[in-house]
C-alpha cells in the first residue's frame, strides 16, 4: 500500500513538471517567434543579405537583399532556373554556397566569420564578409547568416576557369589581366611616345623553401607578400600575381634605368624588412626588369623577357636585380637546346661512367672508386659533368641522369662480378632532387634485385650542403638507405657550414674533405690546421676520412701525418673509362 502511494505521488510530480515545461516551451517559442517576426521586419530592408537557415540549411527567412541575391520567391524557395551561387574560400574550388557554409559551420561550434571570401555568381565574383550566428535563433538549431557586401566592388571574370581576371588565392589581378593591361599600356605608350617598365619579383629558392618548410608556410608567405602590395601603394604602379611565387608590377611612369633600379632595390629591401617571423625563414627576393619598347613590342615578348631577366638576377646578380639583355635570350636558347640534347643523349646511351680509384693511405690498396658521369656528345666529343649538370638541375633532368648512372654502375658491377674482379665500393653521387623522389629507394632496390648485385658494394655520396638542407628528411632517408645495405658518405665537407650535432646523427661510414682545403695544403698553414682538426673531429664521430683532389706527394704525406684514412685524386689516377679501369684492376 505504501509503495502504491509513492508511485502515485511520483507520477503526479512528473505530470506537473511536464505541464510546466510544456507551458514554458510554448511561451519561449512564442517569444522567439515574436522576436523573429520583429527581426524580419527590422532587417527586411537592410543592405546586407540576411538569412535564417534551418538545421538542413533551407531558408526559413530572407530579407530583400538576400532574396535578390539568391533569387528567392516570397516563400524563400529558389526560383526555377535561377543563377547559381557559389562560395570560394582561400584556394579551394568554388562550390555551392549552402554546401560550403554547412561544412564550415560543422567545423565550428559557435559564432564565426568568413572574411574576404568570394561569392561567384554567373561568372561574376564579389568579395564579401560573412557573419554566422549559431546562437541567436537556436530553435531547432537554426542559424543566422549575414552577408556584408557594402563597399565591395564586383570584379568581372569573363570566365572563371579560362580567363580568371582575379587570382583567387591572393585577390590580386591575375596574369590574364596582366597580359591585357600590358597590351593596353603598349598602345597608350605608342600614342604618347613614352616608356614603361615591368618588374617581375620572385622569391629566391622558393621550391627548396616549399620542400623544407611545407606547403602551409609557403602559402602564407605568398599571402603576406600579396597583403604587402595591397597595403603599400607604389605610385604609378599596378601589381599582378603571376605563377607560383612571382608578382608582376607595371610601372607606368616614364623613367630611366637608374630610377627603375632604385625602385627595384627599395622593393627588395622592403620585402626583406616586411617579412620577419620566428627566424625559420629568411626571405630574399630578386627582381627582373624589362623596358618598353626596347625589350619587346608586345605583352607576350615583354613577359617572356622579364622571366629571363629574373632567372639571371637569381642566378648571377650580386644585387638581386637583373635587366634583360639580348645575350640572355641567346643563353636561354642554348640552355633549351642543351636540355633537348640531354634527353636525346639519355635515349641514345651517349652517357658513360668513368671511375676514379680511392686508396687506403696505410695499406696503399685500392678500396673503392667514385663513378663520374661523362657525355660522349655526337658533335662536341667528351663532355665533363660540370658542363651539363647545372642545366640538368634547373630542368629536373638531374633525376633522369641519376637513374641512368645508377643503372650503368650496377650493370658494370655485375659484369665485373662475372669476370671475377674483386669486390670494392663504387661511390655514386646522389643529388638533392633525387632524394626528393618518393620512389627512388624502391627503384634502387629493384635494380639491385634484378641484376643480382649486392648493395654492400655501393656507397652513396651526397654533398654537405644538400644533406643539411632538410636535415630531418635526410636522417630518415639515410636510415632507409642504410637498411637497404648501401653505405653513405658526406661529400665536400668543410666547403659550407653544417651543424656538428646534425652530422653525428647521420648513419655515415665516411666523410670526404673538400678539395678546396687540399689543393694548397702544402703552403696554406690555415688549411693545414683546419684539415688536421677536421680529421680528428670526424674520427671522434666514428667515421672514416677521405681526402679529395690529392695531386702531390707532399699533400699525401701531410694527410698521412694527420691520420687521414683514404685519398683520391690525380696523384693516383685520373678518372678512367670502365675498360681502362678494368685493366687497372687486373
Amino acid at each position: 500500500m505504501d509503495n502504491m502511494i509513492v508511485v502515485v505521488i511520483a507520477l503526479c510530480m512528473v505530470l506537473i513538471v511536464s505541464i510546466g515545461l510544456s507551458v514554458w516551451y510554448k511561451r519561449k517559442t512564442k517569444k522567439i517567434q515574436e522576436e523573429l517576426n520583429l527581426f524580419k521586419k527590422e532587417k527586411e530592408y537592410y543592405s546586407e543579405a540576411i538569412m535564417v537557415l534551418s538545421e538542413s540549411y533551407s531558408v526559413v527567412f530572407a530579407n530583400q537583399s538576400a532574396k535578390v541575391l539568391f533569387s528567392l520567391d516570397e516563400n524563400y524557395n529558389k526560383i526555377v532556373n535561377n543563377k547559381p551561387i557559389e562560395l570560394k574560400i582561400d584556394t579551394a574550388e568554388p562550390k555551392d554556397f549552402f554546401e560550403v557554409l554547412k561544412n564550415e559551420s560543422e567545423r565550428k561550434e559557435d559564432t564565426f566569420h568568413l572574411q574576404n571570401v568570394l561569392l561567384v555568381i554567373n561568372g561574376k565574383m564579389k568579395q564579401v564578409n560573412i557573419y554566422v550566428d549559431k546562437s541567436a535563433w537556436n530553435v531547432d538549431k537554426k542559424i543566422t547568416c549575414v552577408i556584408d557586401m557594402q563597399a565591395v566592388t564586383p570584379t568581372e571574370a569573363k570566365s572563371i576557369q579560362k580567363e580568371g581576371g582575379i587570382d583567387f588565392f591572393t585577390n590580386l589581378p591575375s596574369q590574364f589581366s596582366a597580359l591585357s593591361d600590358i597590351n593596353t599600356s603598349v598602345i597608350e605608350s605608342q600614342k604618347k611616345s613614352e616608356v614603361f617598365s615591368l618588374f617581375l619579383l620572385g622569391i629566391d629558392n622558393f621550391k627548396d623553401l616549399q620542400i623544407t618548410m611545407g606547403l602551409g608556410v609557403s602559402n602564407q608567405l605568398i599571402k603576406k607578400i600579396a597583403s604587402y602590395f595591397e597595403n603599400h601603394t607604389i605610385e604609378n604602379t599596378r601589381v599582378y600575381r603571376m605563377d607560383c611565387d612571382k608578382f608582376l608590377l607595371i610601372l607606368d611612369k616614364d623613367t630611366d634605368k637608374s630610377t627603375v633600379r632604385t625602385i627595384a632595390k627599395k622593393l627588395i629591401l622592403d620585402m626583406k624588412d616586411f617579412y620577419k617571423d620566428d627566424g625559420t625563414v629568411r626571405l630574399t627576393t630578386s627582381v627582373g626588369i624589362v623596358m618598353y619598347p626596347e625589350d619587346g613590342e608586345n605583352a607576350s615578348k615583354l613577359i617572356d623577357h622579364v622571366y629571363i631577366a629574373l632567372a639571371q638576377a637569381q642566378k648571377e646578380s650580386e644585387t638581386n636585380i637583373g635587366f634583360f639583355e639580348t645575350e640572355y635570350k641567346s643563353i636561354h636558347k642554348d640552355e633549351i637546346k642543351m636540355n633537348d640534347e640531354i634527353l636525346k643523349g639519355l635515349k641514345n646511351h651517349e652517357f658513360f661512367l668513368y671511375y676514379q680509384p680511392v686508396f687506403n693511405l696505410k695499406t696503399e690498396e685500392m678500396i673503392g672508386a667514385e663513378a663520374l658521369i661523362r657525355w660522349n656528345h655526337p658533335t662536341l666529343g667528351l663532355i665533363t659533368a660540370d658542363k651539363f649538370l647545372d642545366i640538368a638541375k634547373k630542368t629536373g633532368l638531374i633525376v633522369n641522369i641519376g637513374e641512368y648512372a645508377f643503372r650503368e654502375a650496377i650493370m658494370q658491377r655485375k659484369q665485373w662480378n662475372q669476370q671475377g674482379v674483386k669486390s670494392f665500393k663504387i661511390t655514386i653521387n646522389l643529388s638533392l632532387k633525387e632524394m626528393q623522389v618518393d620512389t627512388f629507394i624502391s627503384k634502387l632496390q629493384t635494380l639491385f634485385e634484378d641484376h643480382k648485385v649486392n648493395p654492400k658494394d655501393f656507397n652513396l655520396d651526397i654533398t654537405e650542403a644538400s644533406a643539411m638542407f632538410n636535415i630531418d628528411k635526410t636522417i630518415m632517408d639515410f636510415k632507409l638507405f642504410k637498411d637497404l645495405g648501401v653505405s653513405l658518405s658526406i661529400d665536400n665537407f668543410g666547403a659550407s657550414y653544417s651543424s656538428l650535432k646534425h652530422l653525428q646523427l647521420l648513419p655515415l661510414s665516411t666523410v670526404k674533405i673538400d678539395r678546396s682545403l687540399i689543393f694548397d695544403l702544402e703552403t696554406n698553414l690555415d688549411h693545414q690546421i683546419t684539415v688536421k682538426a677536421l680529421i680528428g673531429l670526424i674520427h671522434g664521430f666514428g667515421f672514416e676520412v677521405t681526402a679529395e683532389g690529392v695531386e702531390t706527394s707532399k699533400e699525401l704525406v701531410l694527410l698521412g701525418e694527420y691520420g687521414c684514412d683514404n685519398a683520391q685524386g690525380y696523384l693516383y689516377s685520373k678518372p678512367l673509362s670502365a675498360v681502362d679501369f678494368g685493366e687497372l684492376l687486373n
